[in-house]
């Protein structure tokens, strides 16, 4: 076990618990971090290619209606493939981005309990658990989100409380959301489109879901950035105490 040096002895000085509570550790999440800018980009790219995909069958479907003998069979296999292809890259970046996503967000709630202990109404377990509970999915990581970036808010110079609005969780989760609920309906609608009219209708709204996907993506790096930068700032705020 190595000591690292005392922070300053004036109690006064400490705004949080010293970063050891019952096993607890603060531990960065910078590196989750930039993992995460990384695949929400990846994740970008694959729903801009969904975008296009969407607006090509959408563009077929057209031709169809208007003249169903304009489009030969290879564009229909080609339009039909090309959404397959787009499909299967969006549910791979999302996985794994939201694996990573969890991790991190897991990182970020344990922390907030070192820095404010007993603030969170809910145990830490909850940041990775509660994303897996129907409905309640849709409500219990925002909750979670928003007791975290209180507790992470650092302090001003001289020690008082500091708000930092919540403009970033509330867009992000917003965003997030409704783009949930319409790439559900999406997919429902897609699923059971048999004539060129349905498919026209399908693919318009896929093409609405996939461009939310794109802003929700975007919309949740910053979430990410803030709430670590949060984070860096008040853990340099406190006491530096024995590290193994």
């Amino acid at each position: 076990m190595s000591v690292a040096p005392a922070g300053p002895p004036a109690p006064a000085l400490y705004p949080y618990a010293a970063p050891d509570l019952k096993g607890v550790r603060l531990r960065s999440p910078r590196g989750l971090a930039i993992a995460l800018a990384v695949l929400f980009a990846l994740v970008v790219g694959t729903d801009l290619f969904a975008v296009f995909a969407d607006w090509n069958l959408r563009s077929l479907m057209e031709r169809v209606m208007a003249d169903s003998g304009s489009v030969s069979a290879a564009e229909l296999n080609r339009g039909d493939t090309m959404n397959g292809v787009a499909g299967t890259l969006q549910s791979a970046a999302t996985l794994v981005t939201g694996i990573v996503f969890i991790v991190w967000f897991h990182r970020v709630r344990t922390n907030a309990e070192v820095f404010a202990p007993g603030a969170d109404k809910r145990k830490r377990g909850w940041a990775i658990g509660g994303w897996f509970v129907p409905i309640a999915n849709l409500w219990i990581p925002y909750r979670i989100a928003v007791d975290t970036w209180g507790s992470s808010t650092p302090f001003e110079a001289d020690g008082s409380y500091r708000r930092v609005p919540l403009t970033a969780v509330n867009f992000w989760w917003g965003v997030f959301v409704l783009s949930t609920l319409v790439g559900r309906y999406a997919s429902r609608v897609y699923g059971h489109a048999e004539t060129a009219d349905a498919l026209h209708s399908a693919a318009t709204t896929m093409l609405f879901s996939d461009a939310l996907d794109v802003v929700a993506a975007v919309l949740a790096v910053l979430f990410v950035r803030k709430l670590t930068a949060m984070q860096h700032a008040k853990a340099a705020q406190g006491p530096v105490v024995a590290a193994v």
